[in-house]
């Protein structure tokens, strides 16, 4: 008995105070993933890597809302939704401590965002952040003028009149595809 006294007595504690002092959690620890709803454009790269659905991004054409919604109680914090978030608007925090009584609510975090409408058939397709994020990173790139208004003229149009154009382009031979 004595010996393990001498053992603990040289080494130092190796226990830790929680839950009486806060526990100090190792570097890169995957706790609970913690959402910047200011900083989210709306892109849905995190609902798509995530392997467990515990992210899901759904366009509500109603309320012209693009509803992002994170369940904890599903999520295995894993670390891909900080990995493909390209604005950091999902990072995995130090919070551990996820334990609810009764209100699953509490599990769930939820944003809105505003939808962006087609410019040709009016149809709500993709959060507004993601058109401005997308227009703003192509502007800092190095393409002429021209290229930038074509570019800004597709980013405004949803995939259905995007494919129209390019059949009509295609079958027609004409240089610009939008006007």
């Amino acid at each position: 008995m004595m010996k393990l006294l001498d053992i603990s007595e040289k080494y130092g504690k190796i226990t830790h105070q929680y839950p009486f002092a806060p526990y100090k959690v190792a570097d890169h620890f995957r706790g609970k993933p913690a959402y910047v709803f200011d900083l989210c454009i709306g892109c849905a790269a995190c609902g798509v890597a995530c392997p467990s659905n515990a992210i899901t991004v759904e366009l509500n054409q109603e309320q012209n809302k693009l509803i992002w919604e994170f369940d904890c109680g599903r999520c295995i914090f894993c670390g891909r939704c900080d990995e493909v978030c390209p604005t950091g608007a999902i990072r995995l925090s130090e919070e551990f401590e996820l334990a609810v009584k009764f209100d699953k609510s509490a599990l769930i975090q939820r944003g809105e965002l505003d939808v962006h409408q087609c410019t040709q058939c009016q149809k709500p397709f993709t959060a507004k952040r993601l058109v401005k994020y997308t227009l703003d990173r192509l502007s800092k790139a190095n393409i002429g003028e021209e290229r930038l208004k074509e570019a800004e003229s597709y980013a405004k149009i949803c995939p259905e009149c995007k494919k129209n154009a390019a059949v009509l382009h295609f079958t027609r031979g004409d240089e610009e595809v939008i006007s």
